[in-house]
């Protein structure tokens, strides 16, 4: 698995810093008759409504769409300031300074650290920075503001890897695939953890 793809996504889910967001491709008019709702706009689904929607995906394009969306949510709230260390943090990683990346993320955190996405990404910036034990300490806020957070989760199960927890890593795991059922190579990838955490079956 990929260890770390960048601070604004991982893997086969990574974004474009900050698109667009508040297009929900439902809105619109409301039925021809119902004059009283004529034209206004649907409510935009929340955070725990898009999770939702994601574990129950049926197929990986719509579950890369729903990605999209939650991150969207999840940065939404950025000041600019912490916007602009967070891009910052993304280029230092890039150009393989993640010590630069980490710091970059210690003064956004210390700025809004109530924003979940912040200890997600400074986890990653961590591990790129060989600290996986920071990396976990960070992923335990993260996950504890919204446990239901797949890339977090993706994330944890990549840093108990490097530091050899096979069983850790495993449970990881098994939120990744429960929160995101379309997730590719999941079979080969449940084998593989399987077989380091508990061994061959006898």
């Amino acid at each position: 698995m990929v260890v770390v793809a960048g601070l604004l996504g991982n893997g086969p889910q990574a974004h474009a810093a900050l698109p667009p967001h508040g297009v929900d491709q439902h809105a619109g008019p409301a039925a021809v008759g119902n004059h009283a709702h004529a034209g206004k706009a649907e409510a935009e689904p929340s955070l725990n409504d898009l999770e939702t929607e994601l574990a129950h995906a049926s197929n990986a394009r719509g579950a890369r769409d729903l990605l999209t969306r939650i991150e969207q949510i999840r940065q939404k709230d950025l000041a600019p300031t912490t916007n602009l260390l967070l891009k910052r943090a993304q280029d230092d990683l890039d150009a393989q300074r993640p010590l630069d990346a980490v710091q970059d993320m210690d003064d956004a955190l210390l700025l809004q650290p109530d924003v979940e996405v912040l200890w997600r990404s400074r986890a990653q910036a961590r591990l790129a920075a060989g600290n996986p034990d920071g990396a976990v300490a960070d992923l335990g806020v993260a996950l504890h503001h919204d446990g239901r957070d797949v890339t977090a989760w993706k994330i944890l199960e990549d840093t108990e890897e490097q530091r050899g927890d096979w069983q850790a890593a495993w449970k990881a795991w098994q939120h990744v695939m429960q929160l995101d059922p379309t997730i590719p190579d999941a079979t080969h990838e449940t084998e593989r953890l399987r077989l380091k955490a508990f061994g061959q079956p006898t």
